[in-house]
């Protein structure tokens, strides 16, 4: 990142002293602009005057005016990237929960931003196609971070359901918000989310695989001894021998 944007990032190599706007400064003036004169009215030039860079300085670090609009964004995610990618926390659900809260922090530390760019993407049709893009790419992010080392598929849609599902939780109660900002920031209205949707999974995602659930042909991986009464059911190609169906056979019974 060079010089506008590294005040928020910490990449200044200036001894702290930021050589222009941070990101935060830009976007900031940039939702002033197009609240109080349009979004289509309102150029990249517009900006670059108003936060006292030149025009070609903006275009260079920002692109457009819809990138300009999501671009602290772009540093969140690359900062929940980071956190999930060196998380020692081995209980993956707390890991993507914590990644939401840092998502969401985001959003309410910064109202004079997260309001009115709510407003103008509700207003707007290829807004809101961004908007729903930068969703996606979090939803992804959690569900590979939930599914690392997943190979059976109910984990596998167990991981995604999940990921899905905190997003969702994420959304309902950041919208709550940008209506109506002024009261307290809901973080145990957050939290109470987020523990409803992820009940019960940290347990069925537990290393080792849920109470109940089968590997290697259908012997269940709970605690205890199976019911000696319990039938195993086997299906193998006609064309298999014998003596391979019955060792597949007692392997499964072992």
């Amino acid at each position: 990142m060079t010089a506008i944007g590294e005040a928020m990032t910490g990449n200044d190599s200036s001894g702290g002293r930021s050589a222009g706007p941070s990101t935060a400064e830009v976007v900031a003036a940039a939702v002033r602009l197009f609240t109080s004169h349009g979004y289509a009215a309102t150029t990249m030039g517009d900006i670059a005057v108003d936060i006292g860079v030149s025009r070609r300085t903006l275009f260079r670090n920002y692109g457009s005016k819809e990138d300009l609009l999501f671009a602290e964004h772009e540093d969140v995610f690359e900062t929940v990237q980071r956190y999930l990618s060196t998380s020692a926390n081995t209980d993956r659900v707390a890991a993507v929960c914590e990644a939401a809260r840092m998502v969401f922090a985001s959003f309410v530390r910064a109202p004079e931003i997260a309001v009115p760019r709510y407003h103008l993407v509700r207003a707007l049709p290829a807004l809101r196609d961004r908007e729903i893009a930068m969703t996606a790419r979090y939803q992804r992010a959690f569900s590979r971070h939930l599914a690392a080392g997943e190979t059976d598929e109910t984990r596998l849609l167990i991981c995604a359901s999940c990921a899905a599902s905190l997003i969702a939780a994420h959304n309902h109660v950041l919208r709550a918000w940008l209506r109506a900002p002024s009261g307290p920031l809901p973080w145990e209205r957050f939290d109470t989310a987020l523990e409803v949707v992820t009940e019960g999974i940290r347990d069925r995602l537990r290393v080792g695989g849920a109470a109940g659930s089968t590997q290697g042909g259908g012997r269940p991986t709970g605690e205890g001894e199976p019911d000696e009464d319990a039938v195993l059911v086997a299906v193998y190609p006609t064309r298999m021998e014998g003596a391979e169906v019955m060792r597949r056979v007692r392997q499964a019974l072992q």
